[in-house]
């Protein structure tokens, strides 16, 4: 049985989750060198800033999609169903690997939402 490349049955799906995962580390972490080069808050705003409250809104967005990805996927693998068991390892692995990118973007975000930037 072939499945196209946005069917939740798909190996693509697998490392989704990293893929999402890693795209935002990338930008979280980039976009706090260029903002502290061009223009960093204020020190004296400490952990409260504009930049810090915008990594935690984005990692908290990021985390919502990594945690419906996997809730998704994992209610997919659930009996009953008449998957066959190709379908129910792919949705079983994948929504492993969403959750574990969703804690991975918790304890990288908490450290760029609750330190100082740029110091």
């Amino acid at each position: 049985m072939k499945y196209n490349r946005t069917s939740v049955f798909h190996p693509v799906q697998i490392p989704f989750g990293l893929t999402i995962w890693s795209l935002w580390f990338a930008a979280m972490y980039g976009s706090h060198a260029v903002v502290c080069s061009i223009a960093p808050p204020d020190p004296n705003s400490g952990v409260l800033n504009w930049l810090n409250v915008s990594f935690g809104i984005a990692t908290l967005l990021v985390v919502a999609l990594l945690l419906w990805l996997g809730r998704r996927s994992w209610k997919l693998s659930r009996p009953p169903h008449e998957l066959n068991e190709r379908q129910v390892f792919v949705t079983k692995v994948a929504s492993g690997i969403h959750f574990i990118a969703a804690l991975s973007t918790v304890f990288v975000g908490l450290q760029l939402a609750f330190l100082p930037p740029c110091v």
